[in-house]
């Protein structure tokens, strides 16, 4: 086998190995039987794959025979965790806003095409959302991904210069029919955008009273949460200013 044809070879098993670990969006644990449904994979070809990764801490096995997540995917999100922001910056800011609004909260960041929440603080209430740290969910649809496309390029309509303006988005629907969300951006040095704080929760607890005493709370814990990081805070100060102007 030329060396090539065993570099080609190292990155199919790669692949597949990357393949395994996906399937677990699905569930928690999942059988031999279930990882091969959803890889399309052979068992014997997944025992010797999942042999290795458990070997390394990225898949643990269960007393019957099933399979789990490993610690060592824990390190590596508990290492992204870090990367983006400190949970000791974050994890307050998000707990007050829990008890200011009763509905849950959570920090995203953008990937690409794509947004994923980092932290996030559930709401004490029975009905709530259910999104969880480390979701990936799509730009185009809910507020904070709005956010992120308003502050992340210079898109010039309407839309997205009130949003700029306003600092804040309202949105309902869009990633669950019975969900909606509010978001604001935080900032870090010379007004780069370093993510979006958002509250999430049954629609039918997004009144426009509810999101009016929302909407301020969230400014101030973007603004809070901004300086914290050293970031540029003039939008967001701008953009409280013009809350309270509206407010008189």
């Amino acid at each position: 086998m030329s060396d090539e044809e065993k570099k080609d070879k190292g990155v199919a098993t790669l692949e597949r190995a990357l393949a395994i670990l996906g399937t677990f969006e699905a569930s928690t644990t999942q059988s031999l039987a279930d990882i091969s449904r959803r890889t399309g994979l052979y068992k014997s070809t997944l025992l010797r794959l999942l042999g290795t990764l458990e070997k390394f801490g990225y898949v643990g096995q269960l007393r019957d025979g099933g399979y789990h997540v490993g610690v060592a995917a824990l390190h590596l999100g508990s290492l992204y965790q870090r990367w983006v922001s400190p949970a000791e910056l974050i994890n307050p800011v998000l707990r007050s806003l829990v008890e200011k609004t009763g509905e849950s909260a959570s920090f995203n960041v953008q990937e690409g095409a794509l947004r994923v929440c980092v932290y996030r603080v559930d709401s004490p209430q029975k009905i709530r959302d259910h999104v969880r740290v480390g979701d990936v969910l799509p730009l185009e649809r809910g507020a904070a991904g709005k956010v992120m496309l308003a502050f992340g390029d210079e898109r010039s309509n309407a839309q997205w210069e009130s949003l700029r303006s306003r600092c804040f988005c309202l949105t309902k629907g869009e990633i669950e029919t019975d969900t909606a969300a509010v978001a604001a951006p935080v900032f870090t040095a010379n007004g780069v955008l370093e993510g979006a704080l958002a509250i999430t929760g049954p629609k039918f607890r997004f009144s426009d009273s509810q999101v009016h005493t929302m909407r301020p709370a969230l400014l101030s814990a973007a603004l809070s949460l901004s300086r914290e990081l050293g970031g540029q805070t003039l939008q967001l100060e701008a953009a409280i200013h013009r809350l309270k102007e509206e407010l008189d």
